[in-house]
């Protein structure tokens, strides 16, 4: 089976031989990089003494006869130093007349020709240690066999481009804790929720995963709006793996808080976790995950989203981490011996490694921009630095000096589009924009070339990509490439850049083409430029919530009335949003954008500016268009109009149709009285939303009170009798209990009656823990705990045998 040993770092390439000599003693080896001790790499050390002891030189792709001169000179550095067994190990090709001709040149120490390793020998080791594999990613996505299988036409179509991803970036992959300890939820609970900063590696450690177990014959899916993507394609008794990328904040800023998202999320969870065929891999940035569980109850109250064994968060990396991902990009990047020699001198790369701000795929964006930064490399240390001081700064130089006019355009027009479009969706959106400045319109040929020169920094581009056009069906030769932008931090650049601009605004906005254009420059306008931000303006519009932190520069003042203009022109436009078609593997599907959300939207800019934008015609017909659809969609739907309802209350020109709307709303709400949440939500439509009450809605109110008082005792019987599982119990008295306090009943159900089956109930779940406690028993600290609390002393980086100095020091 043909590996790739190419896309190892020397690092990378002694850790493998590492792990093979540790796999076939069964023994522990010590690691010495280059610079601590001539001609030892790996050593094995027993009662004091040297028994064996390793060189590595990593050659992939060379013959002998290319590395005979290296060979000859570490022959002689090393003379009759060691007495004990010496292997050496080499990425190159070798003969058996190579190792005996290298075992001549190494006649002052015992090197037998058995224990000269070349690549042929490292496969066959491999082959006799296939975990050693399992561990080594890098080698593992690229060996032949894995590819084959992978690349089959079948699965390929079902991977939607993952494995092209994954299989471009493996250089820069730094193979950490985290992979075998998700590896491990997934085997132990079926789900794993990986959570973290912005561009700290989330989707592309969930990206791995799926590769994984694509490889092991599994079906993978991902799922583009909500959970209802992945109860579409579950097929009972198929291996399936689901990726949930971003799941509480993905594509669309408010369709992803469906007021039953919630309940519907927890419910596939527990539902996985009862499957020994299903395996469910989510994302979500770690601020986002903490303040839905603050509003959402249901996450909140759900055991397996808040009891750690299923949460990986990658919020911190350690100092060897962090190292080795900056490390790679130095190692694999064009960076002449100028610019290495700036980041070695007095080990500054340690304030990298250091910095705050520390960040994958900042450091992904400073080398790989560097050689056309018009920075002499000498300074290549203080790019570095600054990059991660301010990623703004950095986005700007990039920006403003190194791309021509129409690549410009061309990136100010797709950071509106936020999400994946397709190609000649982005081409009539940037001749749209153009065409209002009065300069020439960029053919699609020229948007062609902008796109090949601007893919892999600011923008990444899938070609051939099937689309389901909902309108006609599926065709397979219906394929098209879609664009995305590459890193989210440019989004903010944007922002700031309108924000000193203000002509671009007026263009920008009569330009849009597509809703979520008008929709991306509205909530900058509202402040809400960053993705923290934006998740708090939806907050706001949901419950209530009032915001907190530093905003972002809003763009120049001004331009409320041509961004109002904007969103009203294309209330019905067509949606440039593309996601992955919930009825079709490997196919993408245009994503609808809700008449619901688009109103909300305007309602939320004109209340940021005093009711003053929205005419009485405008709100007349929203009005309109919310009472007709109250009168159509399931009964289950209708909560999701309630944010929308709530802002229409506090405008006194259409306070009766707003008051109609309730009512049908509470009507459609009343026709399925079947559980505690059921009753709760009809409550709400007359209690939540401060619309004014009328007659109807008086008596309908004191019906449903009345009934809930006959209802909860009878539904907590059956439930008693029916659910035996404790999650379930006490989910169930949750729920009662919640509604009990909504109604503010207190005696429909015998407090001392729930206090004793509470009780029973936190016996038997403490039981469980010790348990649990007792099986896992005492442990030592992990390697993350042990490098935390050697961080915290700052001598631990100043001891000459640093294993981060090591590293480095193969730069040189």
């Amino acid at each position: 089976m043909a590996r790739n040993y190419s896309d190892l770092s020397p690092h990378d390439f002694e850790i493998l031989v590492r792990d093979l000599l540790q796999a076939r003693h069964g023994v522990r080896m010590e690691t010495f990089p280059p610079g601590r001790d001539g001609g030892v790499d790996i050593r094995l050390h027993r009662n004091g003494e040297e028994t064996l002891v390793a060189q590595c030189k990593h050659s992939p792709g060379r013959t002998f006869a290319q590395i005979r001169g290296q060979l000859e000179s570490e022959a002689k550095k090393i003379g009759d130093r060691f007495s004990c067994r010496y292997i050496l190990a080499t990425s190159a090709s070798l003969t058996r007349q190579n190792k005996q001709e290298i075992a001549t040149m190494f006649t002052g120490v015992r090197l037998e020709a058995d224990d000269i390793w070349g690549v042929d020998d490292l496969d066959n080791l491999l082959r006799l240690h296939p975990q050693v594999e399992v561990n080594n990613f890098k080698l593992w996505i690229t060996s032949s066999a894995v590819l084959e299988h992978l690349l089959h036409p079948d699965l390929c179509r079902r991977s939607s481009g993952l494995v092209d991803r994954i299989v471009k970036r493996r250089r820069l992959y730094v193979h950490s804790e985290a992979y075998p300890e998700s590896l491990r939820m997934l085997d132990e609970h079926h789900v794993c929720v990986i959570s973290g900063e912005p561009g700290i590696g989330k989707t592309t450690l969930a990206e791995t995963l799926l590769v994984k177990f694509l490889s092991r014959g599994w079906e993978v899916h991902s799922a583009s709006s909500d959970v209802t993507d992945i109860e579409k394609v579950w097929k009972p008794g198929v291996r399936q793996a689901f990726l949930y990328d971003d799941f509480l904040g993905q594509n669309s800023l408010l369709d992803n808080l469906n007021k039953n998202e919630d309940s519907r999320l927890v419910n596939l969870v527990e539902r996985i976790r009862d499957v020994d065929d299903k395996i469910l891999i989510m994302t979500t940035r770690e601020y986002i995950l903490r303040q839905a569980r603050q509003v959402h109850e249901r996450l909140q109250s759900s055991r397996a989203l808040t009891d750690g064994k299923m949460v990986l968060d990658l919020s911190h990396y350690t100092a060897k981490q962090k190292a080795r991902i900056f490390y790679n990009h130095i190692h694999f990047a064009e960076l002449s011996d100028v610019a290495r020699e700036s980041i070695l001198r007095e080990r500054r790369y340690m304030d990298v490694i250091r910095h705050a701000n520390f960040n994958p795929r900042i450091i992904e964006l400073v080398t790989k921009n560097f050689e056309d930064s018009g920075v002499d490399d000498e300074f290549f240390f203080r790019y570095v630095l600054d990059a991660l001081d301010d990623p703004r700064d950095l986005w700007e130089r990039i920006f403003e000096s190194q791309l021509s006019a129409a690549e410009r355009s061309l990136l100010l027009v797709l950071a509106t589009m936020r999400t994946r479009v397709e190609l000649r969706d982005l081409h009539r959106a940037l001749n749209s924009y153009e065409g209002l400045s009065g300069g020439q319109s960029t053919d699609l040929h020229k948007l062609r070339l902008l796109l090949k020169k601007l893919d892999g920094t600011f923008i990444q581009v899938s070609v051939n990509v099937a689309l389901d056009d909902q309108a006609n069906g599926f065709h397979p030769g219906n394929r098209a490439a879609l664009i995305q932008l590459a890193n989210p931090s440019f989004v903010d650049y944007v922002s700031s850049y309108l924000s000193t601009h203000p002509d671009e605004i007026h263009q920008m906005a009569r330009g849009c083409l597509f809703f979520e254009q008008a929709e991306t420059l509205a909530l900058w306008e509202l402040g809400e430029a960053s993705q923290t931000q934006i998740f708090r303006a939806v907050f706001d519009a949901f419950f209530g919530a009032a915001r907190r932190g530093r905003q972002l520069p809003r763009l120049a003042p001004g331009h409320q009335r041509v961004l109002m203009d904007a969103l009203t022109r294309l209330g019905a436009a067509e949606s440039c949003t593309w996601v992955d078609s919930a009825r079709y593997y490997g196919i993408v599907t245009r994503r609808e954008v809700s008449t619901r959300n688009r109103h909300l939207v305007m309602l939320i800019l004109d209340h940021k500016y005093g009711r003053s934008l929205l005419g009485e015609e405008s709100l007349v017909g929203i009005v309109q268009m919310l009472t007709d659809r109250l009168g159509k969609i399931d009964s289950g739907l209708v909560q999701h109009e309630f944010p929308l309802m709530r802002y229409l209350s506090r405008y006194e020109i259409v306070e009766e149709p707003v008051v109609a709307a309730r009512d049908i709303a509470a009507a459609r709400l009343l026709e399925i009285l079947e559980k505690p949440e059921h009753f709760q939500s009809a409550l709400s439509v007359f209690r939540g939303l401060d619309i004014k009450s009328s007659r109807w809605s008086r008596r309908s109110e004191a019906n449903l009170r009345q009934q809930f008082s006959s209802f909860a005792p009878e539904w907590d019987l059956v439930e008693a009798g029916r659910v035996n599982d404790v999650a379930e119990c006490e989910s169930s008295l949750s729920l009662l209990q919640e509604a009990l306090a909504d109604f503010e009943i207190r005696e429909a159900i015998e407090p001392a009656v729930l206090a004793d089956r509470l009780s029973m109930l936190q016996d038997e779940v403490a039981q469980d823990l010790d348990f649990g406690d007792e099986e896992l028993g005492e442990s030592d600290p992990s390697e993350r705990e042990r490098e935390e609390r050697d961080e915290g002393d700052p001598r631990s980086f100043e001891e000459p045998s640093d294993p981060i100095d090591d590293l480095f020091r193969t730069l040189i």
